[in-house]
C-alpha cells in the first residue's frame, strides 16, 4: 500500500504538482526505507538532495556582502559629476572646432594674401554670426545632457529601491 502511495506521490512530483510536505514524504522514504529496485535511481536522486541541503555553500552574511558591494559598484552617480560633464563637452567642442578652424584656414590661406577674408567690417554682423554659432554648439551640448538626465532619473530609481529595501 506504502508503494503505490509513494509511486502516486512521484508522479504528482514529476508533474511539479507535489507540495513542500509531500517533497518531504519523499526524501524521508527514499532515504530511510529499502527501495524496491525499479526506484533505485530515485532514491538516489533524493538521497543526493538529502546531502546537499545538509551542506550550506553560503554563509549566512553572504547577503549583505553581495548588497555592500552592488552598493560601492554603483556609487559612481552621473549626476555629480553632471557640471564636469558639460564642461568637459565645451572643452571639447571648442578645441575641435578651433583645429579644424586653423587646419581648413591653413591649408586655404596663400601667402602673398592678408588675413582678413574671414573678418567683418560691420561689428553687428560679426556679433550676429558669432552668436549664431555659439547657439549652434549650445543646441548640441543640450542634447548631450539629455542622456545625462536619463541617467540621473535611473541613478535615483536606484537609491529608491535600496532605501526600500532597508
Amino acid at each position: 500500500m506504502e508503494l503505490l502511495k509513494i509511486e502516486q506521490l512521484l508522479d504528482k512530483y514529476w508533474e511539479g504538482a507535489t507540495s513542500l510536505q509531500e517533497e518531504e514524504q519523499l526524501k524521508h522514504y527514499f532515504n530511510t526505507q529499502e527501495v524496491p529496485a525499479h526506484l533505485q535511481a530515485t532514491a538516489q536522486l533524493f538521497r543526493s538532495f538529502s546531502r546537499e541541503s545538509e551542506h550550506s555553500y553560503l554563509d549566512d552574511h553572504f547577503d549583505d556582502e553581495l548588497l555592500g558591494k552592488i552598493e560601492r559598484s554603483s556609487a559612481f552617480s552621473f549626476s555629480r559629476y553632471r557640471k564636469v560633464f558639460n564642461m568637459a563637452a565645451a572643452i571639447s567642442v571648442l578645441v575641435i572646432s578651433g583645429i579644424w578652424l586653423f587646419s581648413s584656414n591653413s591649408s586655404q590661406v596663400q601667402p602673398d594674401l592678408a588675413y582678413t577674408e574671414n573678418t567683418y567690417e560691420d561689428p553687428q554682423l560679426a556679433y550676429e554670426q558669432t552668436r549664431q554659432a555659439l547657439l549652434l554648439v549650445s543646441s548640441i551640448m543640450n542634447e548631450g545632457t539629455q542622456h545625462l538626465e536619463k541617467l540621473e532619473s535611473f541613478s535615483e530609481a536606484q537609491e529608491k529601491i535600496k532605501e526600500n529595501k532597508k
